[in-house]
């Protein structure tokens, strides 16, 4: 398989892959099974930091990150870091993902323009060497 291939796979896995969790993980959160998550909107970030080994950055980026996903327009949240999986389709390469769900777009886009994301984009941004989105409803 091509390396474009492979990304553009990858791409298209991580993108499915943000989908199919937040269901089990928000039954998680809840003490709930199957909660149904049709029709929400899951926002998905992927972060690769510049200096993932140092312990106190990656406190800070946690701390930070927590603090992001508790804009009134989040409705679930999910802060991790790659599992310890080991199989060529898996990447593990960002030190820490972000994933949080709204009811709907416009609740989205609140969060988008909100003064906590724009203070965390400010501060944060040149702490990351590559970031990736995936938006899926």
């Amino acid at each position: 398989m091509k390396n474009s291939d492979r990304r553009g796979f990858l791409k298209q896995t991580a993108a499915w892959g943000a989908i199919a969790v937040a269901p089990a993980l928000t039954s998680c959160a809840t003490g709930t099974k199957n909660t149904d998550m049709s029709g929400k909107f899951a926002h998905h970030v992927f972060f690769w930091l510049k200096q993932a080994d140092d312990p106190q950055v990656r406190s800070d980026f946690r701390d930070a990150l927590i603090k992001l996903a508790s804009i009134e327009t989040v409705r679930f949240k999910h802060i991790g870091t790659p599992a310890a999986t080991n199989r060529e389709i898996i990447d593990t390469t960002y030190t820490f993902s972000l994933l949080v769900v709204f009811d709907d777009e416009k609740e989205h886009d609140i969060y988008q323009e909100h003064p906590i994301h724009d203070e965390f984009r400010e501060k944060y941004a040149d702490w990351w060497t590559r970031v990736q989105i995936y938006d899926t409803i």
